[in-house]
């Protein structure tokens, strides 16, 4: 979907969940309609859908007398998420359950080239703009709507956390997220779709250690 092709709900929807991911709304931040309808200048019936979505997408939570409030993963719950990822990758490998975009080049050259100038102990901003478009990328090679979409959602779910170590442990964080993509460069040079996933599912795991990290 492009922006022109986007509701409001979905742009606003789209800029809380990513003030979230970076960590601008922190665990048990309260999302009120009222403030959020006067920023984003619309009703606060597109603003309760949003937080309708987001809760059920377990990024927040409702609570009596509070309010919606922006809800924390659990570690378990995010090594979880990344396993569970990793198996997806599994799954589109074995079954070969892939599709090739006309514009993959076009999306590949200009994030090889932001990845390869990350310096060590790149800002959470740029690791979570790379993780993000990274996603992105794997996500527009999967050729199942529902396993898409399942590994969106895990990948919100558990990229908070990874976003919020990130800025513990910046040298960590950008180590991991450079020598996963140089492991997939071969597999996306040679059109290898199986391989990427593939391999994505085994660097995918080992970003437990940024999660695991003290």
């Amino acid at each position: 979907m492009n922006a022109t092709q986007k509701s409001s709900v979905d742009i606003i929807y789209e800029a809380i969940r990513e003030r979230i991911c970076l960590g601008v709304y922190a665990s048990g931040d309260v999302l009120y309609e009222g403030e959020l309808g006067k920023e984003f200048e619309v009703s606060r019936t597109p603003i309760r859908q949003v937080l309708q979505r987001l809760a059920h997408e377990k990024l927040a939570m409702v609570k009596v007398g509070v309010g919606t409030t922006v809800q924390d993963q659990p570690i378990e719950a995010q090594r979880q998420g990344l396993q569970i990822r990793s198996g997806i990758y599994h799954i589109i490998d074995d079954l070969s359950v892939t599709t090739m975009p006309q514009d993959i080049e076009a999306s590949v050259a200009p994030l090889f080239y932001r990845i390869s100038r990350l310096s060590a102990g790149a800002e959470r901003e740029k690791f979570w703009g790379v993780l993000r478009d990274v996603h992105l990328l794997s996500a527009s090679l999967i050729g199942d709507d529902v396993l898409q979409r399942t590994d969106d959602m895990l990948f919100y779910r558990t990229v908070p956390g990874l976003v919020r170590q990130s800025a513990r442990f910046p040298d960590l964080a950008t180590g991991l997220l450079k020598a996963e993509f140089d492991r997939l460069v071969d597999p996306i040079e040679q059109g290898d779709l199986r391989a990427f996933f593939r391999v994505r599912a085994e660097t995918l795991l080992t970003f437990t250690a940024l999660l695991d990290a003290e």
